[in-house]
């Protein structure tokens, strides 16, 4: 990354990447807490955090708290649902303002009009954050750059979403069945 391994960059540059998983890990605390995991508590404004959320689209449901950002989320996030469990670890992984956002499956547990509000966010991130998005659902990464279609630990095709549909029948047939 910017000619450093990972590790090295990481240190060099801390906040520069952030990495959201499919299965977000929670810690018990608020969700400011949660936000903000791992930086000093001073470093975070209200705007900062609630910036954040806004691009995982759960800043509405955090203001609809009554405790807001000082909420507590339980053991794991028991008090929060897996779609807003997913979206506290974009939020989280948006605080830092990386210039690297890799999503592995992070939107697998979102219904689908949720799923489009952050891609479309995400998408607002063009030009300024280099986003690199693994998902099963096509709808996922309709509108990526460059779509790299694999199968079986091979590289089948690589392209935009057009040019990989074109190439291979079966990335074609489930664009098909998904009305895409």
């Amino acid at each position: 990354i910017s000619g450093f391994s990972p590790v090295l960059t990481v240190s060099k540059w801390p906040g520069a990447i952030s990495y959201v998983p499919q299965d977000v890990m929670i810690a018990a605390g608020t969700i400011r807490d949660n936000v903000t995991l791992g930086y000093p508590p001073g470093l975070a404004t209200d705007e900062s955090v609630i910036t954040a959320l806004r691009v995982a689209h759960l800043d509405k449901f955090v203001e609809e708290l009554p405790l807001g950002l000082d909420t507590q989320v339980g053991e794991r996030g028991a008090k929060l649902s897996g779609g807003q469990r997913q979206r506290l670890g974009i939020a989280r992984a948006m605080f830092t303002q990386p210039h690297l956002l890799v999503l592995d499956e992070a939107t697998s547990s979102l219904d689908g009009e949720t799923e489009k509000n952050i891609a479309d966010a995400i998408h607002g991130l063009r030009g300024k954050v280099t986003v690199v998005m693994i998902a099963h659902r096509l709808s996922t990464v309709r509108n990526a750059d460059i779509v790299i279609y694999l199968s079986k630990g091979t590289m089948m095709a690589m392209g935009t979403f057009d040019e990989v549909r074109n190439a291979v029948p079966e990335f074609n047939r489930h664009a098909k069945l998904m009305g895409l």
